[in-house]
């Protein structure tokens, strides 16, 4: 838990015993945070184009973490969201770039940016891995949801959403998109992705 500390010109943060802060953490604003499912790996992605990762771990009720790699999406442009592979192995981000990338954990890509797997009309704002059908799925300020095969240069289906897309979550075969005008859609994604409620 921290506490804010007010002095005269700035606010200080106060860190307590059991609090930790991540080293490298980036030179501009957070914009997502993913736990990796098979390990202690934690992702983030900043407005400073980096997608960032370290390994977390816990001894003695101290935490540590170490710094593991970095990549950066193209023209530092911002990047917006993140999400895991059902086996921790990759990472799926989207940015101000209007790009869905992929980073494959242990790997350095080449120009040290993470592969381009898929396009938007606009800035995308939300991720997700389907592990039903290993699909990734992408919601933009376009106002389309689309879902890649990251064997695939096209979107295997879109569907157009009645607003921007503002956030996405995955649980099982449900999707949950959140748009725009308070607009909450649910997708049945067990196969085919089909409207379930609106």
């Amino acid at each position: 838990m921290t506490t804010p500390v007010t002095t005269t010109a700035t606010t200080k943060t106060v860190l307590h015993d059991s609090d930790h802060n991540v080293s490298h953490a980036g030179n501009d604003g957070i914009s997502s945070l993913s736990w990796s499912p098979a390990a202690n790996f934690l992702v983030s992605t900043n407005w400073d184009s980096g997608v960032r990762c370290w390994e977390v771990k816990e001894q003695n009720r101290q935490i540590t973490s170490q710094p593991k790699a970095q990549v950066n999406h193209e023209n530092k442009a911002p990047v917006l969201c993140s999400a895991f592979s059902s086996d921790g192995s990759t990472v799926f981000t989207g940015g101000a770039d209007n790009t869905v990338r992929m980073w494959t954990l242990g790997q350095t890509p080449s120009n040290n940016a993470p592969s381009k797997i898929g396009v938007h009309a606009s800035p995308v704002k939300s991720v997700g891995f389907i592990n039903s059908t290993n699909l990734v799925v992408s919601g933009g300020w376009d106002n389309f949801l689309k879902f890649w095969d990251v064997r695939q240069e096209n979107p295997v289906m879109q569907i157009e959403l009645p607003d921007k897309c503002h956030d996405l979550n995955i649980a099982n075969s449900l999707l949950v998109v959140a748009c725009n005008g308070r607009h909450i859609i649910s997708y049945d994604v067990s196969n085919e992705p089909r409207e379930h409620t609106k």
